[in-house]
């Protein structure tokens, strides 16, 4: 019999035989989380990688596409269920279809992120080819619409933000998905949007690169792809409108019932809103489906629109959601239609006006580039990978320098003596000239330092601004017209500094009627950072200063090809590495004494005394740094001058 089946077969026959008894029944019940019987003399029932000798276990039928069907499938070893795209060769014996999956494996095999389906593993035997990815065990937006036919405003909130977040990370790795539909946005235990299916997904090769092939789901086709105009990541955001009028709706905005009308319909952009929808969904749905790619919002600005920042958003929903409207409490949904009729353009003009002038917000410093190196890119966004403390995306782009006035507050040591950025290069100077040079180890750490340094950044100066978090929890934001607000570690105060440097404080539930629009952006930085990336690094060692005042905070901020560079007021430098995630913090104490402290690829931080490792020696991972460190700290110098 042996001689009749394959030899994967024939590796899961014998590795089965020490998990399944003659009966086919499992030995060890105990360990089981579901008791079957299961059949050996059907090898069909077991998936063999020979890698990795890790035995799959297939269950029920997950679902099923045009080259696949999906599987449950059981690690035998861990009892760890997945998600198995299971492939015949058979179906995809043309050049052009085996291209297709193995792009699909390329592109989704790089990818990382919370709101994206995890890939697990890939490989073949004779007869399949097959994909291990995370199951996502409350099935897609298509089975909540089937038990739900429409879902609240609310809930489309947290769905299309998430989903946004996910689209966010994927065009940041130059990735357009061209296939996002109801049916690839797949939910966890958690609820959380996860999406998949990258088998239409392409990479975009250099900037501007326009894509001319016609593929997707037709309710969801871009214009621009059926005319074969050339697209590129706003085909995305096309497709993030239809879903987003799909879930309020309860039926996509062109479906019809032949293919010929839906595809007019989506070229002459020809669909009606109903009237029951709010205006700001109206408004953000007509936004998202404008025929011209170049008029759609782009992924930063989404989460932005009126129809995010003026109603209730949940921050968490129950699986029950799947199957029933969810119940939510009364003062949420009293405080969204206070924020609603707030927000109503008879009353004022929203959160348009501010992120309008915003936009236009440029200081001289920003035009000043850094050195020849430098180059402008604004595709795909910014957003940080899973270490925030670094983008997803090429760095070497325009530095954006920025610079704001300082001030003082009792107890904190601010520096704002002239020449900080002077002094502390000729202290590197003299470091990288005298230090030990055959020292392969550090020498013992400081236990404690209070050292205060950029824990979480996200980069939104092509429209708002440079948003970021210290280690004791302040949020700050330096906006593009060289205005800044900072909001305290316990969420309650904020300050505001204008261009000037004339300071306004208020509180975060009661902002003065001139400072709403821009205490809404800063609670947008603070939920995007919140929601999206983790530390940089621990700070165990940092106290929380109880009597926080704002005279701390980010003076200039650049890139170049190998980093991130941030200076504080206090003369604190911080530079966070791309390639291998490790940043260095140069900081200087009341005593005039300077610290380094250094964040491995691990997020573990030590802090040394710089004349310490000059004396003892250090690794040369922290000597590299430190030299470039300095000439991060001669183009400061050499743009804004000796007195900064």
């Amino acid at each position: 019999m042996l001689s009749t089946v394959t030899k994967a077969t024939r590796q899961v026959t014998l590795h089965v035989k020490d998990i399944v008894n003659d009966k086919g029944k499992m030995k060890n019940k105990e360990n089981m989380k579901d008791p079957r019987i299961y059949d050996v003399k059907d090898p069909s029932a077991f998936i063999f990688n020979p890698t990795t000798s890790t035995t799959y276990m297939k269950g029920k039928l997950l679902g099923k596409g045009g080259f696949a069907k999906c599987y449950e499938l059981t690690d035998l070893k861990t009892d760890k269920v997945y998600a198995g795209k299971i492939i015949a060769k058979t179906r995809i014996s043309k050049p052009h279809q085996k291209e297709k999956i193995v792009r699909e494996i390329e592109l989704h095999r790089t990818l990382d992120h919370k709101h994206v389906v995890g890939f697990h593993s890939f490989f073949e035997d004779d007869e399949n080819v097959y994909i291990i990815l995370e199951k996502c065990s409350k099935k897609s937006l298509v089975h909540v619409m089937k038990n739900r036919s429409t879902i609240t405003e609310p809930e489309v909130r947290y769905y299309i933000r998430r989903l946004v977040y996910g689209c966010q990370y994927i065009h940041s790795q130059h990735i357009i998905h061209r296939d996002l539909k109801l049916g690839n946005m797949l939910l966890n235990s958690n609820m959380d949007i996860k999406i998949g299916d990258f088998g239409l997904a392409t990479k975009v090769d250099y900037e501007g690169e326009k894509k001319m092939t016609v593929c997707g789901t037709p309710n969801y086709i871009a214009p621009e792809v059926l005319q074969k105009k050339g697209h590129s990541y706003e085909a995305d955001i096309w497709a993030i409108g239809c879903i987003m009028y799909a879930l309020l709706v309860g039926r996509p905005p062109f479906e019809t019932a032949t293919l010929k009308e839906t595809y007019n319909r989506i070229t002459h952009n020809k669909y009606s809103i109903p009237p029951h929808l709010s205006l700001e969904a109206k408004k953000l749905i007509k936004a998202l489906l404008s025929n011209n790619p170049e008029d759609r919002p782009t992924l930063e600005e989404i989460p932005l629109h009126p129809f995010f920042l003026s109603g209730f958003e949940p921050k968490h929903l129950s699986d029950s959601a799947c199957v029933s409207a969810p119940k939510f409490p009364i003062t949420s949904l009293i405080s969204s239609n206070r924020q609603k009729s707030n927000a109503d353009p008879a009353n004022q003009d929203g959160v348009n006006k501010i992120t309008s002038s915003l936009a236009v917000f440029r200081t001289q410093s920003s035009k000043k580039v850094l050195n020849s190196q430098t180059k402008v890119t604004r595709k795909p966004p910014q957003v940080p990978h899973k270490d925030p403390t670094y983008p997803a995306v090429n760095p070497a782009i325009h530095p954006a320098m920025h610079s704001t006035l300082s001030s003082n507050c009792n107890g904190v040591t601010t520096f704002n003596g002239t020449g900080n950025a002077v002094a502390l290069c000729q202290v590197l100077e003299a470091f990288i000239n005298n230090v030990r040079q055959d020292c392969p180890d550090n020498p013992s750490p400081l236990v404690q330092s209070n050292v205060l340094w950029v824990t979480k950044w996200v980069d939104y100066s092509n429209k708002y601004g440079f948003g970021y978090q210290l280690s004791d929890r302040t949020i700050g934001v330096l906006f593009n017209d060289g205005s800044r607000i900072c909001r305290s570690p316990d969420g309650r105060s904020v300050h505001f500094n204008d261009m000037t440097g004339k300071l306004c404080g208020f509180t975060m539930d009661a902002p003065p009627s001139n400072m709403e629009k821009r205490t809404i952006l800063l609670s947008y930085f603070a939920q995007y950072m919140e929601d999206n990336l983790i530390k940089g690094g621990h700070d165990d060692n940092m106290n929380m200063n109880e009597n926080w005042c704002s005279n701390i905070f980010m003076k200039k901020w650049f890139r170049t090809s190998k980093a991130i560079v941030m200076y504080l007021n206090t003369g604190t430098l911080q530079i966070n590495f791309f390639d291998d995630h490790t940043k260095v913090i140069i900081t200087q104490t009341p005593h005039s004494e300077y610290l380094v402290t250094y964040i491995d690829q691990d997020r573990q931080s030590s802090t040394f005394r710089m004349a310490q490792l000059q004396y003892l020696g250090c690794s040369s991972e922290i000597v590299d740094r430190l030299s470039y460190s300095k000439e991060m700290l001669l183009n400061i110098i050499e743009i804004e001058g000796e007195e900064v």
